[in-house]
């Protein structure tokens, strides 16, 4: 055995231990206790279940773990798809979320000790189905189990090429995220529509702009503007540009909800599961698909929280730290040329960031609320009926009358949407945007 294996041999028995130390262990007796403050939650079976699966773990019997963890999660997904979702008892959620780290951490393991048939892609495919169905329990176990997985993993199997200079195909790359590559014919992956903003329309855009000065004549007063030059400092635009070669190397094999549609708003929208890898050959990349599929999109998704050598790409803007609070919600938007995210406000503080790629923006103040016609419903109360593009006017009169601004949002850029701000947006291109929205 070489010095390399021995280490590596290290590295993976130090990980077994911690894994059910810091993540099995944690989850053990006293949890059940969330499960049987009632008595009529009717889920004995389920519950014996997993405290099998914690007597496999204190033995490292990881194969019967992995299988009784199947069949639990098989019956809770049975129990989570009946009728609505908001009417499920949270502690379904619950379990499925101490279930999905226990399989998590046992195929792991099966992973480092040398089974052939566990991959990698299974071992984070099984934390991301928790990720999605669960719920938050134990600090957040799934969120740092995946983190923790990852960057171990990466200790003996470092991602390579990372440097997006590093050879032609991946500045070639580049040049598809920005869709100005020759070779991309199908007009989901053609170049940036031209639209051209009248001045007197246009938001305003301001370089290097200092946190008071943001704060007096933006925050303050609530006007949105353009910041330039706020993203130079990003690896994702410098050293570590965000091409479809490294999203797919760094993120591939999560597992992430995908929009399908025009927008949510249509009648034919829908959501599937797919991992990144998929969703980027399939709906950007459009490999030997055809080209009448839908458009798909990965929308307001925390993916960072899943993938951490993203998180690593990006840098939360010190804007956001002038609120009440510090806690800052990251969400991703990646798709085609052609994503659309209806006519709708926020009711957070918003900077949307440009990484790859261009959009148009068209933004209404509140005050011009009762020309937009919001939808009557609890559910899309923040979303005007009013398709901004093709617009009814019969039915809509006084949406002609609306003031409004708008912009084309370019890489590197960053856009702030006070609370309420009405706001559509369209990608233009092939297109990566982060939004930090804070209180």
């Amino acid at each position: 055995m070489t010095d390399r294996d021995k280490e590596q041999a290290i590295i993976k028995q130090e990980a077994v231990t911690l894994l059910i130390s810091e993540f099995v262990i944690k989850l053990g007796p006293e949890v059940f206790n969330t499960f049987t403050a009632n008595s009529n939650f009717a889920c004995a079976s389920s519950l014996h279940q997993i405290k099998q699966c914690y007597n496999c773990f204190t033995e490292q019997k990881f194969d019967r773990c992995v299988r009784v963890c199947e069949l639990v999660i098989d019956h809770i997904w049975e129990i989570l798809n009946q009728g609505h979702w908001k009417d499920v008892d949270i502690r379904w959620r619950y379990m499925y979320t101490v279930v999905s780290a226990y399989k998590t951490v046992a195929e792991y393991c099966q992973l480092l000790n040398g089974m052939p048939d566990v991959k990698f892609d299974d071992v984070m495919k099984s934390c991301d189905m928790g990720l999605l169905m669960g719920a938050p329990l134990c600090e957040n176990v799934l969120a740092r189990l995946s983190k923790h997985i990852q960057e171990h993993y990466r200790q003996i199997h470092p991602i390579k090429n990372t440097d997006p200079y590093s050879d032609t195909i991946k500045r070639r790359k580049i040049d598809v995220c920005n869709g100005n590559d020759d070779y991309c014919t199908n007009s989901t992956h053609s170049e940036p529509e031209e639209i051209v903003i009248q001045s007197k329309n246009a938001i305003p855009r301001v370089a290097c702009l200092s946190v008071e000065n943001f704060m007096t004549n933006y925050y303050t007063p609530q006007i949105p503007v353009i910041i330039t030059e706020a993203m130079t400092g990003w690896p994702a635009l410098t050293h570590r540009q965000w091409t479809l070669d490294y999203i797919k190397q760094v993120a591939g094999c999560r597992t992430v909800p995908i929009e399908i549609g025009s927008k949510y708003t249509d009648d034919a929208w829908s959501q599937k599961l797919l991992t990144v890898q998929q969703f980027i050959e399939t709906y950007i990349e459009r490999k030997n698909i055809d080209s009448d599929i839908p458009i798909g999109y990965l929308a307001q998704h925390q993916l960072f929280n899943q993938v951490p050598e993203l998180e690593k790409d990006i840098i939360i803007p010190d804007y956001c730290y002038l609120g009440d609070s510090e806690n800052v919600d990251i969400n991703a938007w990646f798709g085609p040329k052609g994503t659309v995210s209806p006519l709708h406000y926020d009711p957070k503080h918003n900077f949307l960031s440009q990484v790859v790629g261009k959009k148009y923006i068209k933004v209404f103040s509140p005050r011009e609320t009762d020309k937009l016609y919001p939808h009557d419903t609890t559910l899309l109360k923040n979303t005007s009926q009013v398709d901004v593009e093709n617009c009814d006017l019969i039915k809509f009169p006084e949406y002609k009358t609306a003031i409004f601004s708008e912009c084309l949002l370019n890489s590197g850029e960053m856009l702030y949407l006070p609370p309420k701000w009405w706001h559509f947006v369209k990608s233009l291109s092939v297109s990566f945007s982060v939004s930090f929205w804070w209180e």
